[in-house]
């Protein structure tokens, strides 16, 4: 995330997750390439909702990230569901120490590094998860598909590639509240540009928790790394 996780944020992207089953439509995505009941390290997990929904198919996980915000809501989250097969780390991905069947990351860090850091960690493989083809994030916090493939192709990397599109739309329990949210991404603008903004995108659901939805799909790319392939290039 390009903002700092709090409580609004922290409400609004759990919203988001609810309404449309991105996290469990990801998870789907996911578990065929993690190895049965194994144990998963998840590197950046922010709230940890795709664990949440790994979990019931995952011996053992491992939550680990920077933010304390971000991870006290997943483990106050984990507690409520009354799941018991996650820990929770603050840590750095680069800092951690351990060793897992898989290790990933998802929407987070540049494959380069991801690669350089976490496959030592992973005995069977690493998953990384990026943005869809086409798709650039400023900064060093996620490429897209294409480059990623770009830099293991230069690298003489061994993987596999697979690419979708998941809705992943923010609901609105107001008016005011999309608002709020529009304003988040767009800090610099003003009222009058945030109300036609969400009056262009915003659909009427009929809804009384929900009341606005804005629409968004989110492209992905998987890339699954196998470490027994690649651990001349480590």
């Amino acid at each position: 995330m390009h903002f700092a996780w709090n409580e609004k944020v922290l409400g609004w992207m759990y919203d988001a997750a609810e309404y449309t089953g991105f996290y469990r439509n990801l998870a789907a995505l996911l578990l065929p390439q993690i190895k049965a009941r194994g144990s998963l390290c998840d590197i950046g997990c922010g709230m940890a909702l795709a664990d949440m929904e790994l979990s019931r198919e995952i011996g053992s996980i491992t939550c680990v990230d920077v933010d304390k915000a971000a991870l006290s809501f997943a483990q106050n989250e984990a507690k409520r569901r009354g799941i018991e097969n996650i820990r929770f780390i603050l840590s750095g991905g680069a800092d951690v120490e351990g060793s897992w069947d898989t290790v990933i990351a998802l929407f987070h860090g540049r494959i380069e590094k991801t690669c350089a850091d976490y496959l030592a960690k992973a005995s069977d493989r690493l998953i990384c998860v990026t943005h869809g083809p086409g798709i650039r994030h400023a900064g060093a916090f996620c490429e897209s598909s294409d480059e990623a493939a770009a830099w293991l192709d230069a690298g003489g990397w061994t993987y596999t590639r697979t690419e979708g599109v998941l809705e992943f739309g923010q609901p609105h329990r107001s008016f005011e509240e999309a608002l709020e949210s529009t304003a988040a991404y767009h800090r610099d603008w003003d009222r009058e540009t945030l109300e036609a903004r969400v009056r262009a995108k915003a659909v009427e659901t009929g809804r009384e928790d929900f009341p606005y939805y804005t629409p968004k799909s989110r492209t992905y790319g998987i890339f699954v790394i196998p470490k027994k392939e690649n651990e001349r290039l480590l």
